[in-house]
């Protein structure tokens, strides 16, 4: 019995602070410690992208709201529609100002991105290097994989800042600012992709790519070209949202009342 309740211990989720600055600084001796683990240690980083994901969501409603207000122009002829459309129309336009448009959406948005990249990406490597001929258990990329999406947080700390002194929005994250933002098609798919790429997802490659080496007990080689596939793969998955909200934004309601 005391064997038992001990190993439940260790399976508990704890939180492990000490590994977050020398992530940084020995990013080598900080990921061995980090793979070397059996045991769940992914939650820290998550946690630390969650505080800031809802951080990003308290100071975008505001500005989000004023850009909502001040672009809201009422149609040409508008005087001419309906009672019925004219009420459709200002609707509309309050349910962009609501709370649950302002807070909700994008902090459930922000939040299901966050936590269903890191799930994918884990799964994605741990099959990539299963089929290369490791035997490391799933837990260590999860582990992984949830530490070298730390530099995320530094994104979003930048971001939040952003947002703070020049009371915008980020329109064009990464270097999706190359495609048009009313692109539609393979073009919107594209977009999304390149708005994942900056300096910062770059750092959480390398992180990837200096951690799998002992994960995986593989050579460099095998080690490296699993974990690209594995990169590869979720930055297509990453593409979708894009093509879907550029579909979706060309839906309207009732003579043109677009949301």
């Amino acid at each position: 019995m005391a064997f038992e309740q001990n190993n439940s211990n260790e399976k508990k989720l704890k939180l492990h602070p000490g590994w977050v600055l020398p992530l940084f600084y020995k990013p080598a001796r900080t990921t061995s410690e980090i793979v070397s683990q059996e045991k769940p240690v992914w939650l820290t980083p998550l946690l630390i992208l969650s505080i800031l994901v809802i951080l990003m969501t308290l100071v975008s409603a505001p500005v989000r709201r004023n850009a909502v207000q001040m672009g809201s122009e009422t149609p040409p002829d508008f005087q001419y529609y309906s009672p019925e459309q004219q009420e459709q129309y200002f609707a509309a336009q309050a349910n962009q100002t609501s709370p649950l448009m302002l807070y909700v959406f994008p902090l459930l948005g922000g939040l299901v991105k966050t936590w269903l990249s890191w799930f994918l990406l884990s799964i994605l490597l741990y099959l990539s290097l299963t089929l290369a001929g490791s035997r490391a258990g799933s837990m260590r990329s999860y582990n992984l994989v949830a530490w070298s999406m730390l530099p995320l947080a530094l994104r979003l700390i930048v971001q939040i800042l952003a947002v703070v002194i020049s009371k915008s929005l980020i329109s064009s994250p990464g270097v999706s600012g190359f495609i048009d933002a009313e692109a539609t098609g393979i073009a919107a798919y594209l977009r999304g992709i390149l708005a994942t790429f900056d300096i910062y997802f770059i750092f959480q490659v390398i992180l990837l790519f200096i951690g799998v080496i002992p994960l995986s007990g593989l050579n460099r080689s095998k080690a490296w070209v699993a974990t690209a596939i594995s990169i590869v793969i979720l930055l297509l998955l990453q593409g979708i949202p894009g093509l879907l909200s550029s579909a979706l934004s060309g839906l309207s309601l009732s003579g043109g009342f677009y949301f």
